[in-house]
C-alpha cells in the first residue's frame, strides 16, 4: 500500500495551518480588542480550561478504542497505544490538510502497517467514521427540533438558523455520498477504471502499470466489501458499542465551548451554546484551507457572536482553538514524527493484525 502522504506536504500543510490560524486569530483580536485582552487572559478560570483539555484527551481515547474494537471484531489483536498513536496521528493529518481529508487515508495506512489488508483497514476506518457522521448529525438534528418544538421559550438569530440549515444540507450531501460508495465500492473500481484507461492517461501511464493497479483496486473492493458484510451480518453488536461511544465523543466535542464560556466568567445557555457548536462542526468540516484553520476562526466568532461579549469573543476564539485544534496537532504531530518510521516496521506487526 503506498504511503499517502509526505514529509514536505505536512510541513507545507502544518506551516500553512498554523499562518492561516494566527492570521485570522490576530484579525479578530484586534477588531473585538478593547486593550484587554491579555488582561483577560490571566483572568481567566484555568481549571475550566484543564477540564476541556482532559475532555479532548478522552475524545482520543473514545477513539482509539473504537479503532481497537473494530480490529477485533474482525478477529483481530491491536493494542490500544498502538490505536491510540493511530488515532492521534489521524488526527494531525486532518489538522493540515484540506477538508480534514488526510486523517482517515493515514489511519489506514497505518492499519495496513499492522498487518491487516488494505481493504480491511478501509472498512474499519470507514465505518468509524460513517459511524461517527451519524452521530454528530443525530446529535446536531436534535437541536433544532428542540428549537422547533420550544420556539416561544428559544429563537435562534436569523443567521444561524440560515447557517445550521446550509450546514445540514451540506453536511448530508457528502455522507450521502459516503455511504453510497461504502454500500457499493464497485463502482470505485469503475471509475478507477475509467480514469486509468483512457486516450489521455495512456500517453502517461503503461498498460501493465494501469493493470497492476486495478489488480490491487480489485483486491481492496472485495477485502473491504467481505469485511463490511461480516461487520454487518454479525458484529451488530459492536457497531452499537461504536455508535455509543461516538455520541459520547460529539457530546464531549460540542460540551468544550461551555466549559471555556464557564472559564471566562460567562454563563452561557447551555442548550443554545452546544447547538452553535454542533453547527460550527458541520461547517468547519468542509473548508478547504488546512484543517479548516482561518475559516474555522472566523465562523467561531460568526457564529457565537450573539453569546460572547463583543470585547471577549477574540480571546474565546483563541482559547477553543488552544484546546482542541492546536492541542491536537501538537501532541499528534509529536506522536507521528516519533512513530512514522517506514524503514523500520512497529513492534506489533508481528501480531497486531493477525488473526487469532
Amino acid at each position: 500500500m503506498k504511503e499517502p502522504t509526505n514529509t514536505r506536504r505536512l510541513i507545507r500543510g502544518t506551516a500553512g495551518a498554523v499562518l492561516l490560524s494566527a492570521l485570522a486569530a490576530f484579525i479578530i483580536l484586534q477588531v473585538t480588542s478593547q486593550g484587554e485582552d491579555l488582561r483577560t487572559l490571566f483572568q481567566v478560570d484555568f481549571s475550566q480550561l484543564a477540564i476541556a483539555g482532559c475532555l479532548v484527551v478522552l475524545g482520543w481515547v473514545l477513539d482509539a478504542v473504537r479503532i481497537k474494537a473494530l480490529v477485533a471484531a474482525l478477529g483481530g489483536r491491536l493494542r490500544f497505544l498502538t490505536a491510540l498513536r493511530i488515532t492521534l496521528a489521524g488526527g494531525f493529518a486532518a489538522c493540515v490538510t484540506p477538508f480534514d481529508t488526510g486523517g482517515e487515508p493515514l489511519q489506514v495506512y497505518l492499519l495496513h502497517k499492522q498487518g491487516f489488508e488494505p481493504g480491511e483497514s478501509t472498512a474499519i476506518i470507514t465505518l468509524k467514521s460513517l459511524i461517527s457522521a451519524v452521530a454528530r448529525l443525530f446529535l446536531v438534528l436534535l437541536f433544532p427540533t428542540w428549537y422547533l418544538v420550544r420556539r416561544r421559550t428559544w429563537a435562534l438569530p436569523k443567521s444561524l438558523e440560515t447557517a445550521l440549515f446550509i450546514g445540514l444540507l451540506v453536511y448530508t450531501s457528502f455522507f450521502g455520498l459516503s455511504v453510497f460508495f461504502a454500500a457499493y465500492p464497485e463502482y470505485i473500481r469503475v471509475i478507477m477504471d475509467r480514469s486509468l484507461n483512457n486516450k489521455f492517461m495512456n500517453r502517461f501511464i503503461s498498460k501493465s502499470t494501469a493493470d497492476t493497479v486495478m489488480e490491487h483496486v480489485e483486491k481492496g473492493v472485495c477485502d473491504f466489501r467481505t469485511a463490511l458484510t461480516l461487520f454487518l451480518r454479525e458484529k451488530r453488536s459492536t457497531l452499537i458499542i461504536i455508535s455509543i461511544l461516538s455520541l459520547i465523543a460529539w457530546a464531549i466535542a460540542f460540551f468544550i465551548p461551555v466549559l471555556i464560556l464557564q472559564g471566562l466568567g460567562i454563563a452561557p445557555p447551555f442548550a443554545e451554546t452546544m447547538a452553535i457548536a454542533g453547527i460550527f462542526y458541520l461547517a468547519a468540516a468542509y473548508a478547504p484551507t488546512p484543517g479548516s484553520s482561518g475559516a474555522a476562526e472566523l465562523s467561531l466568532a460568526a457564529l457565537f457572536g450573539s453569546i460572547v461579549p463583543f470585547p471577549l469573543l477574540g480571546v474565546f476564539v483563541l482559547l477553543w482553538r488552544s484546546v482542541t485544534y492546536y492541542l491536537t496537532l501538537i501532541v499528534g504531530g509529536i506522536t507521528l514524527l516519533l512513530t512514522y518510521d517506514n524503514k523500520k516496521p512497529d513492534d506489533e506487526r508481528e501480531t497486531g493484525g493477525k488473526r487469532e
